[in-house]
């Protein structure tokens, strides 16, 4: 009874600590889209630079009806919100699993959260500023002479912000295979032995994502795998150093 009573009390006081965490998170969120509402406005400008560049300032984004500017303003809010919410969630996970790792794995893994935190963030930026222009300009493209285009500001701003977390998130591959490299899971021959399967794989996501023609294909193609060969490089360099720190 004893031994069973001993085992309960970690495992109750474990999901305590992860309740906590969660509702710690539940909170950021909901204080970092109350900042993204306040500033949704400044925001959602920012999101527009992109059109206004390819399409100029004559161009405009048409609100067809009445509640599109409030579904607008509150999913900028709430992404917001998830995204200012990110370090609160970092620090949880840190925390929350902290008492069963080592003093290396402890070093290890806040680093790991900071640089996956900054990575993703810089992602975001690049894929406002380059991804989004690139997509902008592939659609428009199919469009012929004889028709007109009407892009609406909440379908502009779903496909806007879904192009910037994309980008974020293929930025996150350098990392990851360093990491993994480095925890000695796996290791940067496999990366190497499998370039043709991600090939095959970065070709299938492109033609998926991309409009249907092949150059756009193409230049979503190209910089994932640049990122693919990034991260093959790094991760030789995090088997060096984990076999350095020995």
């Amino acid at each position: 009874m004893s031994n069973e009573t001993e085992q309960r009390e970690p495992l109750l006081k474990h999901m305590q600590e992860l309740f906590v965490s969660i509702r710690w998170f539940i909170i950021f969120i909901f204080i970092g889209a109350g900042v993204g509402y306040v500033f949704s406005e400044s925001i959602v400008v920012w999101l527009k630079e992109p059109f206004v560049a390819v399409m100029g300032n004559s161009a405009g984004l048409a609100v067809i009806n009445a509640f599109d500017k409030v579904f607008v303003k509150m999913r900028v809010a709430l992404w917001s919100g998830i995204l200012f919410a990110a370090p609160g969630l970092y620090a949880s996970i840190y925390y929350f699993v902290k008492p069963a790792l080592l003093k290396r794995e402890r070093r290890m893994l806040n680093v790991m959260l900071g640089v996956v935190l900054v990575v993703f963030w810089g992602g975001l930026f690049f894929g406002q500023a380059y991804t989004v222009p690139v997509l902008l300009k592939a659609v428009m493209g199919l469009i012929s002479s004889n028709e007109v285009s009407m892009l609406g500001l909440s379908s502009y701003i779903n496909v806007t912000v879904g192009a910037m977390i994309a980008t974020a998130l293929l930025f996150e591959l350098p990392v990851m295979m360093f990491f993994l490299s480095y925890a000695g899971w796996v290791s940067s021959r496999v990366w190497s032995s499998s370039r043709r399967g991600a090939i095959v794989a970065n070709a299938v996501v492109s033609a998926i994502l991309s409009p249907p023609d092949v150059v756009s294909m193409l230049v979503m193609m190209v910089p994932i795998h640049v990122l693919y060969e990034v991260g093959i490089l790094v991760s030789r360099m995090a088997e060096w150093r984990r076999n350095e720190s020995r």
